[in-house]
């Protein structure tokens, strides 16, 4: 097992977590594995992804809108979609097998925050700055990614984006004099 990793931004490279879930995912077939991958594909908080898993089982929909988590107004809400891989053959299985944890569960946000740290070594928030991180590299302006993960506030994606454009950019000119 990995050593645990501290703070909300473990450094996560998005399409290396990505296929790290996926895989334990078909290995375990955890339903808590379920809500990360949902997290990780729509850059939201933990809370907000068990809340989708609950209106994706609920409606049968694959993109339902939840309450912005930390948003005091209740009818700030952010559209999330079911990711392609938990909607047919074994992948709806699992989702089905997710939705039947979900309804026994007492504290489910609580029960994948641990499973997070026990399992990959980092915490459910990673996984959000793992997905901003990867739309910043491919372009994606900061304004769509903070209306994409329901940040109201630009300066939260702008300080995190350009503090990472930063690093990335002292790191690769280490590696040109080196």
């Amino acid at each position: 097992m990995e050593r645990v990793k501290s703070g909300w931004d473990s450094g996560l490279d998005y399409l290396e977590t990505y296929q790290k879930i996926l895989s334990h995912l078909n290995r375990s077939r955890k339903p808590q594995d379920v809500v990360l991958l949902i997290q990780l594909r729509n850059g939201s908080r933990v809370g907000e992804a068990v809340e989708a898993l609950r209106e994706f089982c609920n409606t049968g929909k694959t993109e339902v809108l939840v309450r912005v988590e930390k948003h005091k107004n209740p009818n700030d809400l952010r559209k999330m979609v079911l990711p392609e891989e938990l909607r047919k053959g074994q992948g709806r299985v699992l989702l089905e097998q997710a939705c039947a944890w979900l309804t026994g569960v007492e504290k489910p946000k609580v029960a994948v925050k641990s499973y997070c740290r026990r399992t990959y070594g980092f915490n459910t928030h990673s996984l959000r700055y793992a997905f901003i991180t990867y739309l910043a590299r491919k372009g994606v302006a900061p304004q769509i990614i903070a209306k994409i993960t329901g940040h109201r506030d630009l300066s939260h994606i702008l300080t995190y984006t350009e503090r990472k454009t930063a690093e990335d950019l002292l790191r690769d000119l280490f590696r040109e004099m080196a």
